[in-house]
């Protein structure tokens, strides 16, 4: 057995140190990543059973409820304006929105970061975004009540109230998966 020269063991001590760093430096890019990346889109994964009923208010203080919005087909819709993926998921909603509107199905919007209630009308506006829009609700509540994990977070309801489809967060396609599941709720070819 040979005793090692202090060379080789300032050279093994700095290789240690050196992995410990790539070790760190992968585990944080990847906390980063998952981080930052939005959730999975549960298009197909099974729907909640139920659907709380709200009492919530119109941007002009006007009380609503979901009976106030129920046909044929629902689209309940939790958003906040400055979320990149409800701004990219938002206008293919308004799309299949003004297509089915005539055709029984209702949408409503549900902004769930109440310090952003002041940005909707003007947000609502530069999208021309004709969907009604909720607010009132605390956040908590919202998450809690509607298992909102990421935004946007969409169910769309039948016509007794039954959850047809749930999806949190967005991503590209998507928007066919719901425009489907609408029209197949509506008895309708998309």
């Amino acid at each position: 057995m040979s005793i090692p020269t202090s060379g080789q063991v300032n050279e093994a001590a700095s290789f240690r140190r050196g992995a410990l760093r790539s070790g760190f430096f992968v585990a944080t890019v990847l906390l980063c990543v998952l981080v930052a990346s939005p959730p999975p889109a549960t298009g197909g994964s099974k729907p909640p059973d139920k659907f709380k009923p709200f009492k919530l208010k119109t941007l002009d203080g006007a009380q609503k409820t979901l009976q106030d919005f129920q046909n044929k087909a629902t689209l309940v819709e939790f958003f906040y304006p400055r979320c990149p993926y409800c701004n990219a998921a938002l206008p293919e909603v308004q799309k299949i929105y003004d297509k089915y509107k005539d055709k029984g199905l209702s949408v409503v919007w549900i902004n769930v970061l109440p310090e952003q209630n002041k940005l909707i009308a003007k947000w609502q506006e530069e999208r021309h975004f004709t969907a009604p829009v909720l607010i009132g609700a605390s956040q908590d509540s919202l998450q809690r009540d509607y298992r909102l994990i990421a935004t946007p977070t969409c169910y769309l309801l039948g016509e007794k109230g039954e959850v047809l489809l749930y999806q949190s967060g967005y991503k590209s396609g998507d928007e066919k998966i719901l425009e489907a599941k609408i029209a197949e709720a509506l008895d309708i070819a998309p």
